[in-house]
């Protein structure tokens, strides 16, 4: 989004490769422009998030192939199921992880888009629904989250639960108390104040702890991103 995400503004560090052909990916805040090259060293078009037009202009400068990470929000910012229609009708390959790519993709499943990831899985099976879901905060210099998206709580807390570190009769209230705080103002500091004094306390510290202990296993968009290139990159080698 703006400074929002599932995201908006330059992508930092962004480069395009004119001679790059064919593949185009969207990339924001789920993960950070340098890994994403490793993981995909072929020529590619890097991109900032998608907004409302990008989609289009992608296959008239020559995309056979785009892939949708992060992008913007907003009725008339958001990347369109229409404009996604009529690039799969002109044969393009459109793929979607991890924010507005796993939302798109879930939309445009039976239109032939292909979705990759628990995100896209958790929209596809209904299990998850909101757009808020994948919504945060970033910095648009750095470009990194400045936000926990829900959807990376939502994640963590059914993890901390299977391994036992909180009790599973706590969850319900941690992910509520979770989605009372707008996604704007959601920080692991946040969570604590929101957790003070109330009886799951005590199972909301060690999730929050867990998350900052891990913070990359905690991080599903970036799991799902990594999960994405790490497809495109065994199918394009």
């Amino acid at each position: 989004m703006t400074t929002t995400s599932t995201a908006a503004s330059a992508m930092p560090g962004g480069r395009i490769h004119p001679e790059a052909g064919s593949t185009f990916v969207f990339l924001g805040p789920s993960l950070p422009l340098a890994e994403a090259e490793r993981i995909l060293p072929l020529p590619v078009v890097w991109r900032p998030p998608i907004r409302r037009g990008d989609l289009p202009r992608a296959v008239a400068a020559g995309a056979r192939r785009v892939a949708i990470i992060d992008g913007e929000f907003g009725q008339s910012l958001a990347v369109s199921v229409t404009e996604i229609k009529a690039a799969l009708t002109h044969g393009v390959e459109i793929w979607g992880a991890s924010s507005m790519g796993a939302l798109r993709a879930a939309e445009c499943s039976r239109l032939g888009m292909r979705g990759f990831g628990w995100i896209y899985r958790g929209f596809a099976a209904g299990v998850l629904q909101a757009d808020d879901e994948v919504a945060l905060l970033f910095n648009p210099w750095s470009g990194e989250a400045v936000t926990l998206p829900l959807v990376s709580f939502r994640w963590s807390l059914g993890e901390a639960a299977a391994e036992g570190l909180i009790s599973p009769t706590d969850a319900p209230a941690l992910l509520a108390a979770a989605r009372r705080v707008r996604y704007a103002e959601r920080t692991l500091d946040a969570l604590r104040i929101a957790a003070r004094q109330q009886p799951w306390e005590t199972s909301m510290t060690s999730l929050l702890d867990w998350m900052e202990r891990d913070p990359l296993r905690a991080d599903r968009k970036r799991l799902d991103a990594l999960e994405l290139l790490q497809t495109l990159a065994r199918e394009l080698t």
